[in-house]
């Protein structure tokens, strides 16, 4: 894979994402995908936990969602580091960035999970009910 096919890749997923496609978003994942909060240490193995975690995501988190303002990138062919700062909608402070980075790495041609460094409380809340299922490695 060539850095423009895992650039298009990872902007499948996030278009996916954008419009709520479960289904969709898992076509662009390995059969056991591996979802990661760190620096909790935090892990979410499998593709039906992983289903569970992107309804939790669409239903609980995306509404809360004011707006994200890309801050760095990088990318190679195997892998690609996002920095956001990402802004939440009231009850939470509307003026506050919430800084996320996001580590994808891909096997073949589909995305092996996805490694999310971002405080405790961000991770909670995207991960609603889910975040229970994550476990301490």
């Amino acid at each position: 894979m060539t850095v423009d096919e895992m650039r298009k890749l990872v902007q499948k997923h996030a278009d996916l994402e954008t419009k709520l496609d479960l289904d969709g978003v898992l076509t662009t994942l390995v059969d056991s995908p591996i979802y990661e909060f760190h620096p909790d240490r935090l892990r979410l193995e499998g593709k039906e936990n992983i289903r569970q975690f992107y309804r939790d995501h669409f239903d609980y988190f995306f509404p809360l969602i004011k707006s994200h303002t890309l801050i760095n990138e990088c990318w190679d062919a195997h892998s690609a580091c996002l920095e956001y700062d990402l802004y939440l909608k009231e009850p939470y402070n509307p003026n506050r960035a919430y800084r996320i980075n996001i580590v994808l790495t891909k096997k073949d041609s589909l995305l092996i999970g996805e490694r999310f460094y971002i405080e405790n409380e961000l991770a909670r809340l995207m991960a609603g009910p889910s975040f229970d299922k994550f476990t301490k490695f």
